[in-house]
């Protein structure tokens, strides 16, 4: 008998670190999603605000160079309309290939050529 008290007087640190670790995991997983979802918000605003900004850019010019023709070049039409192409192909849901900061850098190097 002294010997069984004396293995689990031996094995209990093992337990704890083992008990410690499952409990230490779980509670990263929830601090994890949290964390996710607040850093996974802040970027979309951002990314969305970016886009709604070239969105808007685009269509106005789309609107003054319909109503207004000659006003507007046409490389410049043809730019424009490949610009609204991109921000039109960008997925409004997140997903496996939605690489939305790649996207989002081309869009920003289409609008300053």
């Amino acid at each position: 008998m002294d010997d069984d008290v004396f293995n689990r007087i031996a094995n209990l640190e093992d337990e704890l670190e083992d008990i410690g670790y499952i409990e230490g995991l779980e509670a990263g997983k929830v601090i994890g999603r949290i964390e996710g979802r607040e850093m996974g918000c802040d970027n979309g605003l951002g990314i969305g605000r970016d886009l709604g900004f070239y969105h808007g850019w685009v269509q106005q010019w789309l609107r003054t160079a319909k109503a207004r023709p000659g006003l507007v070049p046409d490389r410049v039409l043809k730019k424009l309309t490949a610009l609204q192409s991109a921000i039109d192909d960008v997925p409004m849901a997140n997903g496996e290939g939605a690489d939305f900061g790649d996207r989002l850098k081309a869009i920003q190097l289409k609008f300053k050529t």
